[in-house]
């Protein structure tokens, strides 16, 4: 196949997220975290399950994020095809 390159365009705002999402996200976990705690102190500050408060709260929160999956990777076979498009362009 010899020495084709493929030229990845990621755009700015995935490498370095614009000040308003970090604040975004940084709400989202002081939310989860006052949940979290409010699940610890209402179950009387059981020792061993602050993982299962965390995710208890995340999951009330964030419902999309329990039931999305990440993207799995192209396959060899797509990014043969999307190679060919591109040098057909």
């Amino acid at each position: 196949m010899g020495n084709a390159k493929i030229k990845l365009t990621i755009p700015m705002s995935e490498i370095h997220p614009s000040p308003s999402a970090i604040g975004t996200h940084l709400d989202e976990e002081v939310e989860i975290a006052a949940l979290a705690q409010r699940y610890y102190e209402e179950e009387g500050r059981p020792e061993g399950r602050s993982l299962e408060h965390w995710l208890r709260a995340e999951r009330e929160l964030r419902p999309h994020a329990a039931s999305s999956q990440p993207e799995p990777p192209p396959s060899q076979e797509e990014l043969r095809v999307e190679e060919a498009m591109h040098l057909a362009q």
